[in-house]
């Protein structure tokens, strides 16, 4: 028999989820606490902690949420809740309670239609007849051991892994020989992801949770690691572009065109005037330069260039690239990252790359795993 507790029983004990509910009815005067049923965390049918009951005012109508609290709440811990909240009546509303709850977390609960309220005040409630949104009170993350940066420039192979085969599952020694990486950096960026929720495992292979999000979350802190030269070349920038091919060919140095010069290439209806590629930094020995420069007919630069050479050492950025018009262009996957740093036309670009060449394949894959998800419920 569950007992009924009224706000001044609470009280006497310091229960915070509940407390920043009636702190939360109080300070936006929205809604009164009218009663608390504590669960036993020790049943086994036990799928939440509390279960509030509030009266939106004036109208005195009266709501349950279905209150689960977490010390912390990682992405993947609030997957984790959202399936234990399922099990919550229509009539009532799921709502997860943490001291702090962070931007992707508060993403998930919008996605999943769960309420959520941290320690300071940010929350979210929807329901009919009551709509509570506040954020932007400022919140510290609380200390945790920190895990590996995914999109760090070695760690980010695996995740260009998985992007590029969407629709895979992977063991974490192939995930790792995939991507040219040790088992144990594998290992900590499966960890790092799948704490994250970009990543989830069934039948103990890894799969993609969201190619998009992931994709996106990527490209927000993604800059390429280059030694930039600025050219000015006196050809039009395809006989350009083609005579750098030809040199690179030649010598056996590896080179691709990106930003908007790669994408008129995908899309012809993005105009470019400057070429900008991608050199492996083997070329930059001074007699290569200079040889360089005159097969192409083109000189240093301050200001004006048409042309810029990305010098890089990093191989990854030519993962996946392809021959279109007699040059190398990047993949579409790394095309996106470069254009998203720039702005107007460049983003432009990368939403018309994403929709025509990334998202067929990332909708493929995502309808693939729900087909295989529904088949092992």
């Amino acid at each position: 028999m569950k007992k009924v507790k009224t706000v001044k029983d609470i009280e006497a004990r310091f229960i915070p989820a509940v407390d920043w509910i009636r702190r939360l009815g109080v300070e936006t005067g929205a809604f009164d606490v009218v009663t608390i049923v504590e669960e036993s965390r020790s049943r086994r049918d036990s799928y939440w902690e509390y279960i509030v009951t509030i009266a939106a005012t004036p109208e005195i109508r009266q709501l349950r949420l279905f209150v689960e609290t977490r010390s912390q709440l990682s992405p993947q811990l609030a997957i984790a809740a959202f399936q234990k909240l399922r099990m919550v009546p229509p009539d009532g509303l799921p709502f997860l309670c943490a001291p702090y709850v962070s931007p992707r977390v508060a993403e998930l609960c919008r996605n999943e239609n769960v309420g959520y309220l941290d320690g300071v005040g940010n929350c979210r409630l929807a329901t009919a007849g009551l709509f509570i949104n506040i954020s932007g009170h400022p919140n510290r993350r609380p200390a945790i051991e920190t895990t590996i940066d995914p999109f760090s420039r070695k760690s980010s192979r695996i995740v260009r892994t998985l992007l590029t085969h969407p629709s895979t599952g992977w063991q974490v020694q192939k995930l790792a020989e995939a991507a040219g990486v040790s088992i144990g950096l594998a290992s900590k960026v499966k960890n790092s992801l799948l704490e994250e929720a970009y990543l989830e495992e069934r039948q103990k292979l890894l799969y993609l949770r969201d190619s998009t999000k992931l994709l996106n979350d990527w490209a927000k802190g993604y800059r390429p690691c280059v030694k930039r030269i600025q050219l000015f070349a006196m050809t039009r920038p395809h006989e350009t572009e083609l005579k750098i091919g030809q040199w690179c060919r030649s010598k056996g140095i590896v080179y691709a065109l990106t930003q908007l010069a790669a994408a008129w290439h995908y899309s012809p209806m993005v105009r470019y005037d400057q070429c900008v590629v991608y050199v492996d930094k083997s070329m930059e020995s001074q007699s290569n330069l200079i040889d360089f420069l005159e097969h192409i007919d083109a000189k240093k630069v301050d200001t004006g260039a048409n042309c810029t050479i990305w010098l890089t050492d990093d191989p990854a950025v030519f993962s996946d690239a392809r021959e279109l018009d007699e040059v190398s262009i990047v993949s579409p996957l790394q095309l996106y990252l470069d254009l998203r740093q720039l702005a107007g036309r460049g983003e432009e670009a990368a939403e018309e790359i994403a929709a025509k060449k990334l998202q067929e394949l990332f909708v493929s894959a995502a309808n693939q795993h729900q087909q295989i998800r529904g088949e092992h419920k």
